[in-house]
């Protein structure tokens, strides 16, 4: 299962190994982060109804932010996960 386009498919692969390792890495703190966020803000909405309102921006960002980090952290460890450990860096197309 694909989920991302083909083209952002063959940016990511331009990127080597051990570079994808890191953007992975951080983009999942970023997602936990976000997940923790909206956990929190949710939490204070639920316990202090009449601030519900105020909190729905947060929520609604964090959630996006989340959502987009998962998958840059999914496609960035896959990538790091299927390369093969030796592979040199590609050429650089133009």
């Amino acid at each position: 299962m694909k989920i991302l386009p083909a083209n952002i498919e063959q940016q990511i692969d331009r990127i080597d190994r051990q570079r994808s390792l890191y953007i992975g890495i951080g983009s999942a703190v970023v997602a936990f982060w976000s997940l923790y966020r909206v956990a929190w803000s949710l939490y204070l909405a639920l316990t202090y109804n009449f601030v519900f309102g105020s909190l729905i921006f947060p929520i609604v960002l964090w959630g996006v932010i989340g959502v987009g980090a998962a998958i840059s952290a999914i496609a960035f460890l896959t990538r790091y996960f299927k390369a093969p450990a030796s592979e040199p860096n590609p050429p650089n197309q133009v």
